[in-house]
């Protein structure tokens, strides 16, 4: 069975969590205290603040799953059930999760999250999702999914009639079901299982989380490995950025996956970086398109000059691996620090090139989904 198939252990089925060993639903209050100590529950929240405090408060949740106390609860957590439910031994875990709170009447505060299905939203179909509610959720409150088969036939029927969005929520309502767990239960479903939300009747608010999970082999389609997905135990890299060296920021468009991105979008993300390390930047570098050698980077690297160069991406580097590896190693041996702003991670030692390496075994042919699914 390819990888990127529905697997029966992935179709919408019920995962039993220990949840006196992984108590999410005391973790996330004690969480949501930390911003407003006021709130006295997760199912009241919206009895407490406001929709702009609600709005205010998940981007301190969505803020707080890079933090390392979170790390290591859903490293342990998916590490427990992710090995039996894979045929693969490596894998890759989505770097900040999802958390949603959804207060009761969210349509009327233009909260309500649209049916769709992850090969919409740029998930390849190797992910997998475990969704996790830290809330009894039921009836219009929880997730409403829908099974494989109808999933690929509603897709298909949308691509032909080329249906409108209230065309397509209103057949998408016909044909779900509600998602009914417990703490201690989680769901399991893949990206072309259309799901969403109806508008929460129910007196409580839900809250949940979902994360994804990369086996090596799998599709990822706009969500990378290194950027979007990171290794169980790696964590952001803390390591002193010495501000009072001679910096450089380079751009380019000589690999499949810097080409079409413009010029003040890869900055933007190298400016976001630097400004976090505090990292003064004397010059802003780039590459000469159509020279995919990468002479400029090799020149910055060896004689320019500089102690450190902050890029965009690893995948702005050569898409021919040893050329990509002969770079990095040159790098080490000259004493250049390379940072990677969309991966979180730098290079500095032969233990950053193997990470780096890891990275890109996970990068495969990925297939866009409407092709492997046979819509195009």
């Amino acid at each position: 069975m390819s990888i990127q198939n529905l697997d029966p252990r992935w179709d919408n089925q019920t995962l039993e969590y220990n949840l006196e060993k992984h108590n999410w639903p005391e973790f996330w209050l004690n969480v949501a205290k930390e911003k407003f100590p006021e709130i006295e529950s997760l199912e009241t929240v919206h009895k407490i603040l406001t929709t702009e405090q609600i709005s205010e408060l998940g981007s301190y949740l969505q803020h707080r799953t890079g933090d390392n106390d979170f790390i290591e609860r859903v490293d342990a957590y998916y590490s427990e059930y992710v090995p039996q439910l894979i045929d693969q031994d490596d894998w890759m875990l989505q770097r900040f999760f999802t958390i949603r709170v959804v207060i009761p009447n969210q349509a009327k505060k233009g909260r309500l999250l649209a049916f769709h299905q992850g090969i919409w939203v740029g998930n390849g179909l190797g992910l997998r999702t475990i969704w996790t509610p830290f809330t009894k959720c039921y009836g219009n409150n929880s997730m409403q999914i829908m099974d494989w088969e109808i999933s690929d036939d509603l897709t298909k029927e949308c691509y032909a009639k080329k249906m409108s969005y209230d065309e397509l929520q209103g057949e998408c309502a016909e044909h779900c079901y509600p998602v009914t767990l417990d703490p201690g239960q989680a769901h399991l479903f893949q990206q072309h299982h259309i799901h969403g939300n109806f508008n929460n009747d129910t007196d409580i608010t839900r809250w949940s989380m979902d994360g994804r999970v990369l086996p090596i082999g799998g599709h990822y389609h706009r969500k990378l490995p290194g950027g979007y997905f990171r290794f169980i135990g790696e964590k952001d890299d803390n390591r002193h950025v010495d501000n009072t060296k001679k910096w450089i920021s380079y751009a380019g468009w000589n690999s499949k996956f810097s080409g079409p991105i413009p010029l003040p979008m890869q900055r933007n993300v190298i400016n976001q970086y630097c400004e976090k390390h505090d990292i003064k930047i004397s010059d802003y570098q780039f590459e000469n398109e159509y020279v995919d050698w990468f002479p400029g980077l090799e020149k910055y690297i060896t004689g320019y000059n500089v102690d450190g160069i902050v890029c965009c991406s690893i995948y702005c580097l050569p898409d021919d691996p040893f050329r990509r590896r002969q770079l990095l190693q040159l790098a080490i041996d000259n004493n250049v620090e390379l940072h990677f702003a969309n991966e979180l991670c730098s290079l500095r030692t032969n233990e950053d090139l193997e990470h780096i390496q890891h990275i890109f075994e996970f990068v495969n042919e990925n297939t866009p989904p409407n092709e492997t699914l046979g819509y195009v």
